[in-house]
């Protein structure tokens, strides 16, 4: 009788071992197509920030407030309080003081000029004062909301919010129509082709980093490389 020696071959399959799942929300700001292997990141908080005034003398403006970058950097979820601490003839010095209380920039200094815009990226937030008819008093004060949010994105390297940090990979193929939630059942624990793992903006896996993957495998999931056949190889 024949012996039948079978070498793995590479099925397409993202899983190799001990996957589990968990029920998610994937947003997408678009359209898009979802390759099977996508690492996907948790967003901590809500990207767009509406700053509001208090009761102030100054009647400038804070505007173009954001979470951005800034080094991975996620902001705290809570109100930030930016306040003015010394007034300054068209412009003025401010402090940004954490929801925690924490002074996490004791000194941004407006650029002063009348109706001047200076914009500041400090805590992983970006923001614009602009400078009004009336000048900023010590006490005038603008609070910046950061809400929480925790639905899954395509992991992105640049990506604000969390969207730095890959935690989950989608093991099957998405269409996107249009921007919206979309639920899925990613991969959050297990093992999985290295070679099937993609990022969404490249299309491919061939920028992922060795850090990104230890990061991956401090959320349980472990990609391993796999050198397979293309067929089944069978010897008499």
């Amino acid at each position: 009788m024949a012996n039948m020696t079978i070498t793995n071959i590479d099925t397409g399959s993202v899983v190799l071992q001990d996957p589990q799942y968990a029920d998610e929300l994937l947003a997408l700001a678009g359209a898009d197509e979802i390759a099977d292997g996508t690492i996907l990141a948790r967003r901590k908080v809500v990207t767009a920030i509406t700053p509001a005034a208090g009761t102030n003398t100054g009647d400038g403006t804070c505007t173009a407030a954001a979470v951005v970058h800034a080094g991975g950097i996620v902001p705290i979820v809570g109100n930030y309080v930016l306040s003015c601490i010394e007034a300054v003839a068209n412009g003025g010095v401010f402090k940004l003081v954490d929801p925690n209380g924490a002074i996490v920039a004791p000194y941004l200094y407006m650029t002063a000029g009348a109706g001047t815009a200076t914009v500041f990226e400090v805590a992983g937030m970006t923001f614009t004062l602009t400078d009004g008819a009336e000048d900023f008093i010590v006490g005038d004060s603008f609070t910046l909301p950061v809400v929480a949010d925790t639905d899954l994105v395509p992991f992105a390297v640049a990506g604000v919010g969390g969207a730095c940090i890959p935690c989950a990979v989608l093991t099957y193929p998405l269409s996107a129509a249009s921007g919206a939630d979309y639920p899925i059942r990613p991969l959050v624990s297990g093992k999985v082709r290295r070679e099937k793992l993609i990022i969404d903006a490249d299309g491919d896996g061939d920028d992922i980093t060795k850090a990104q993957l230890d990061t991956l495998r401090s959320f349980g999931i472990v990609a391993v490389s796999v050198a397979e056949l293309g067929d089944y190889d069978t010897q008499d």
